[in-house]
Order: structure tokens, then sequence, then C-alpha cells
């Protein structure tokens, strides 16, 4: 995924789950994230997020 296209707020999909975008971190390629199940926040690395454009803001879930 390409970082111009993560803004805060957002929903995004890794190898760990679906979560909210809360913070980017430009320096070291990475987002935190806070887990959609238990609210636990991750740093998650760029590379490991998934393109998934089915997922997107004010919809948690596939359509």
């Amino acid at each position: 995924m390409d970082m111009k296209h993560l803004t805060k707020g957002m929903w995004v999909e890794s190898y760990h789950g679906v979560g909210k975008v809360i913070g980017i971190d430009h320096q070291y390629h990475s987002v935190i994230v806070e887990h959609r199940q238990d609210h636990q926040l991750q740093s998650i690395d760029i590379a490991d997020l998934i393109e998934q454009p089915q997922l997107h803001n004010g919809c948690e879930r596939y359509y």
C-alpha cells in the first residue's frame, strides 16, 4: 500500500486483522493501528498492509 493513500481514521487490513489508523510514521514507514476487536494498539509496517478496496471509512465490514 502506498503511504500517500493513508489517512488517520481510515480502516486497513493486515495479517493481524482489521484496524483503524490512528497514526502514520513516515520516518519508519509504519502506521499505528487500533484493532477493531480488542482496541489494542500496534505498529505495523506499510509493507504488511493488504490493499482492500472494499474496506472503507464509515463501514467496518465488507460489502
